[in-house]
This record gives structure tokens, sequence and C-alpha cells, in this order.
């Protein structure tokens, strides 16, 4: 993985998958944290991002998803766990392809072995109210863009 640690900073590298149906967008949070974010994952060495994402959407539901295109690449710098992170991501519209989970507002389980993770369909609308991160997709996933935007968001500011 592309992922570099210090005793006090991470570089990341991630896909991120941003999965709509009707009206509602899928979410994830490692079962205990505070906070919801987008699922994906680390970028392998050599793999393509699109790629990434792909293969994170069957290791943690599963199921077969397809890129639709890109959204943002995002440079992010936030702090997390006592740790300063820099991390630099790509989001993708994703498909599911003959999707059997659950839709609904209850959470579900993912099937990601290492990692307690745990699913739930939020409605786009009503994401102002929920603790989502990196927080400006509270209002950009209200629209998503025509062409890919870049971003940055630096909370260590």
């Amino acid at each position: 993985m592309i992922h570099f640690k210090s005793a006090e900073s991470v570089f990341n590298f991630r896909s991120v998958a941003v999965i709509v149906h009707e009206e509602y967008v899928l979410l994830h949070q490692k079962r205990g944290d505070d906070f919801w974010a987008l699922p994906g994952g680390r970028v392998e060495w050599f793999e393509d991002s699109a790629a990434t994402v792909v293969r994170e959407i069957q290791e943690e539901l599963g199921q077969t998803a397809t890129v639709v295109r890109p959204l943002w690449h995002v440079e992010n710098f936030f702090g997390f766990e006592g740790k300063r992170f820099h991390e630099l991501s790509t989001y993708y519209l994703m498909a599911l392809v003959e999707s059997d989970l659950p839709f609904g507002t209850a959470a579900f389980s993912g099937i990601e072995e290492d990692v307690d993770l745990l699913f739930q369909w939020f409605p786009i609308d009503e994401l102002t109210a929920v603790p989502l991160y990196p927080e400006f997709l509270r209002e950009k996933l209200n629209g998503l863009p025509e062409g890919v935007e870049f971003i940055r968001v630096n909370e260590l500011t």
C-alpha cells in the first residue's frame, strides 16, 4: 500500500467510492467510531486508483462495482488519533452491478475480516446533520460536479 508513517505523521494515497442510490449515499464507519466516511482504501503500488476502489468495494462488501467517472482529487490535511495526516485521494462515482446490499436506513456489517465496518445509506439532503468527514462532502454530495474538481482541505491550520 502507498502509506508512510512516522511517530507523529501519516501519508496515505487513497481511492474513494461515491455510491448513490435513490438520493441516498452509502457511508461507512469502523465500529465504535463517532463519525462516518465514504468507503474506499489505500492504493497499492502500481495499481490504478480506479482499480483500487473497485477492489475495495469487493473486499469490504463482496459487491462488484464499476467506475462511472472521477469526481474529485482531494488533498486533505487533518488530525486523527494523535497524528497529523496528509492524504491524497481520488473520489469516484461508482455503480454497483446486480447488488444484493440491504437498502434502507438500518446499518449493516461489511465482510472484510481485518476491519469491523458498518455501512449505512444516508439521505443526501440530510447530510448536514451527519458527522461525515471530510466535511466538504456534506455539501458537495448534494450536487455532483460535471467534471473533475480539485479540493484542498486543511484542518491543521
